[in-house]
């Protein structure tokens, strides 16, 4: 037992945990950290909401989920009251970071994305700890946004200890872990926005064939699509090729960066950073949402624009997404999503979906011909550990004797 917990009383830290249900990223943030705290104290993790990234905390121990209703405040005050945590780890949910906090629970916020916001998006801005992870730099609304927030500290990215880079360095050099060459990841993340409403695959009707279709021209034998695929999604198996779809815990899904041949995938955030962290490369899809837009330049400016393949300018162009975006997330990804929701239609779903698979074609080609790697858009991982290190340090003053 650590030296915190001690004089926390002896017992295990109660924590509430939560991520936005908006994609994988922020369960994929949350399995992070409660790893790295896990590594140096004992937790009773109370889960509250995130049903959309459930399937990627498996296996951490998290004791039970909770939902609240974060307008009702007696709610609120009801659930701190019979839960009694000592402190409460909110990724990118603004609202409940900030219902939490009101009703005297302390929270530490983890913000991936704080590049993002303007002055129209909500930020919990006196919550006990706010921990932004640092990657892009912050446009002049961004600056202004988080400029409002009081408890403000910065971390590098956010990814699991056991992807570290040396590490996964040290497994290649080992041989521990084998690279199947026939084997390819599609990754396509979570498939869903809280802005839209309603349940919408436009993203995967246009991207899953293209995607396929490449992978099998580039030689690839086996593809395990990872996401939140619906079960009844129809998959296409050009060829020979073998595809399966699965939803994965967050050490399965690392334990698929390390193995695969090649990796194509959505452009979310977190993704990029485990696969940076990993020294790999990987071909972006078209994005689904705002933040991953701003996520292609990451790897744009960091390694090759031919790594990202870009919606054709009759679905999107650059110049509406950044007028979108001085709206706010929200205003943009309404429009977004609305945009690529129309190219489902004819006769702009053919032209669509042949000039993304032209686009993955030569991302893979780069690929084979030795592609840079990720690692050169962050020079630090340690974000997890850090983030934990600030809740320990939070457990004398936050805990119950």
């Amino acid at each position: 037992m650590s030296d915190q917990q001690m004089r926390a009383g002896s017992r295990p830290l109660r924590i509430l945990a939560s991520g936005v249900n908006f994609g994988w990223g922020s369960a994929g943030k949350l399995s992070s950290v409660l790893r790295a705290l896990r590594s140096r104290a004992d937790l009773e993790v109370t889960g509250i909401g995130t049903e959309l990234g459930r399937p990627v905390l498996t296996g951490l121990g998290i004791t039970r989920w909770r939902t609240v209703d974060v307008s009702d405040a007696a709610q609120v005050n009801a659930l701190i009251a019979e839960l009694a945590p000592d402190l409460a780890l909110v990724i990118l949910d603004p609202e409940l970071a900030t219902a939490l906090q009101r009703a005297g629970c302390p929270v530490v916020y983890v913000d991936s994305l704080p590049f993002l916001w303007t002055e129209h998006d909500p930020l919990p801005v006196d919550v006990e700890l706010y921990c932004a992870q640092r990657t892009l730099p912050l446009p002049p609304a961004a600056e202004t946004a988080m400029s409002r927030v009081r408890n403000l500290t910065w971390v590098p990215p956010i990814v699991p200890h056991s992807a570290g880079l040396a590490g996964a360095a040290l497994q290649a050099e080992s041989g521990a872990v084998e690279r199947e060459a026939g084997l390819a990841v599609l990754n396509l993340g979570g498939l869903h926005s809280p802005f839209t409403g309603r349940a919408d695959d436009s993203y995967q009707r246009l991207v899953l064939k293209p995607a396929l279709d490449a992978l099998s021209r580039a030689g690839v034998e086996r593809v395990v699509i990872t996401g939140n695929l619906p079960p009844d999604t129809e998959l296409p198996t050009p060829g020979a090729m073998t595809v399966e779809a699965r939803r994965c815990a967050h050490d399965d899904f690392v334990g698929l960066l390390l193995r695969a041949g090649r990796i194509v995938t959505s452009p979310g955030l977190t993704t990029l950073l485990e696969i940076a962290a990993v020294d790999r490369s990987a071909v972006l899809l078209p994005p689904q949402n705002l933040s991953q837009v701003l996520n292609g330049d990451l790897v744009e400016h960091g390694c090759s624009a031919r790594l990202r393949t870009s919606w054709p300018e009759q679905v999107l162009t650059r110049a509406s997404i950044d007028a979108w975006h001085r709206q706010g997330e929200e205003y943009a990804v309404e429009r977004i999503r609305a945009r690529i929701a129309a190219a489902c239609a004819e006769p702009l779903h053919d032209v669509v979906t042949r000039e993304l698979s032209t686009g993955i074609d030569q991302g893979l080609d780069l690929l084979a011909n030795g592609a840079p790697s990720f690692a050169r858009i962050a020079q630090d991982f340690g974000g997890a550990e850090r983030v934990a290190a600030e809740i320990l340090s939070r457990v004398p003053a936050t805990a119950a004797a």
